[in-house]
């Protein structure tokens, strides 16, 4: 597994390289990443997001459905509940903190 400065370097080299980043448009309106570490190397790099943006209820497809699925929290049939489960598989403290993800530097 690379480390964190490896895939920065690389970013910085190539730009982004690979799918769109996940995001979720969340109830408040604010933006809520599914794709953490990929986005955090990016804005790190100084380069240029590439995202692909989904509405909270819109449903999510079935070939991400066991991508995001918890065991605790079942299968998410939305791209908000995949969210839910993202959150909800840090930490009962830390999701009671931050119910719409971490937004540390901007990023949530």
């Amino acid at each position: 597994m690379p480390d964190s400065r490896d895939i920065v370097e690389s970013m910085r080299r190539e730009g982004w390289v690979g799918p769109p980043a996940l995001v979720v448009r969340m109830p408040d309106g604010g933006m809520t990443t599914l794709d953490n570490a990929r986005l955090a190397a990016a804005v790190d790099a100084g380069i240029e997001i590439v995202a692909e943006v989904h509405e909270y209820h819109e449903a999510l497809p079935p070939a991400q459905h066991l991508r995001f699925a918890d065991r605790w929290h079942g299968t998410p049939q939305t791209w908000g509940e995949a969210v839910t489960n993202r959150v909800a598989s840090q930490g009962a403290s830390w999701a009671a903190q931050h119910p719409q993800g971490d937004p540390r530097d901007g990023r949530r």
